[in-house]
């Protein structure tokens, strides 16, 4: 884990204050925490394999953006900011971001508003934004 990345990133994320966002890249730059993402997974399928498919996603066309909905800023001094919940902007599919993400085993997929994503989070973008969430 790069620790001058990771402080760097805390503060930016206690500076937006409730329910702070991050790129999916800015999330993962740096990070190889197992415990910021899928921690409960009966196998954890790697930082590398989360980072692939999550960022894999801002290479298609129907979509606009990927973020870490951050739930815990800081875990602790050693660990990365935790997310349970990552959003989806664009025109993509529920059934075909299920099948993208299948590999990192998530427990939800669905709509913004279904996982009670902030009205601020959705009005700021004019797209539709599908979570993917994991308990």
């Amino acid at each position: 884990m790069d620790s001058q990345k990771c402080q760097a990133l805390k503060g930016e994320l206690e500076r937006q204050g409730e329910n702070p966002l991050v790129s999916i890249d800015q999330f993962f730059d740096g990070n190889d925490d197992l415990g910021s993402i899928g921690c409960n997974l009966a196998e954890h399928p790697g930082m590398e394999v989360f980072r692939d498919v999550l960022t894999g996603l801002l290479e298609r066309d129907d979509v606009e953006g990927v973020y870490a909905l951050i739930y815990e800023i800081d875990p602790g001094e050693d660990s990365w900011p935790f997310t349970d919940t990552i959003l989806v902007v664009g025109a993509i599919s529920e059934e075909e971001l299920r099948a993208i993400v299948t590999p990192l085993d998530p427990d939800e997929i669905g709509t913004a508003e279904e996982f009670g994503v902030p009205a601020a989070i959705i009005e700021s973008h004019r797209s539709p934004i599908l979570g993917v969430w994991w308990d």
